[in-house]
């Protein structure tokens, strides 16, 4: 790997927020195809092709529904992470391809990607930023 994973032992409260989201994925750990293991262990070993990366429930873009995705996790929360989506936000353009491609190998049922100008829709930026590879298990 070209960095570190989470250190189990780290104590909370020195964790980033990026290791926070990586412990719960570990705490999903494996359901339907979707392997948190494995998934990790590639994001890790490509560190060079992704800026951040968050798994949690598919948020559906549809004004009526914008909130969904946000009080389905409210809603689950305290008793279970409801996480079949995972959004990982690419270092540029030409990283889109090898990581479209990492979905093949984690055997995604969806794999759909948001160029510059839908990101920086999406995230209210501009210049818009790079582009978000969005991977999904049913």
């Amino acid at each position: 790997m070209n960095e570190s994973r989470l250190d189990l032992s780290k104590p909370i409260g020195e964790c980033s927020t990026q290791e926070l989201l990586e412990a719960l994925m570990l705490q999903r750990g494996r359901f339907n195809l979707f392997d948190a293991n494995r998934v990790l262990n590639d994001l890790y070993a490509n560190r060079n092709l992704w800026i951040s990366f968050f798994m949690g429930p598919q948020i559906v873009e549809d004004a009526e529904y914008c909130l969904n995705g946000l009080f389905r996790t409210l809603r689950s929360i305290s008793y279970r992470w409801h996480a079949d989506t995972l959004y990982v936000h690419a270092q540029d353009d030409d990283c889109v391809y090898p990581l479209v491609e990492l979905g093949k190998v984690w055997q995604c049922d969806d794999v759909e990607v948001f160029d510059r100008k839908r990101t920086g829709e999406l995230m209210g930026r501009y210049p818009a930023p790079s582009p978000v590879v969005v991977y999904w298990w049913d």
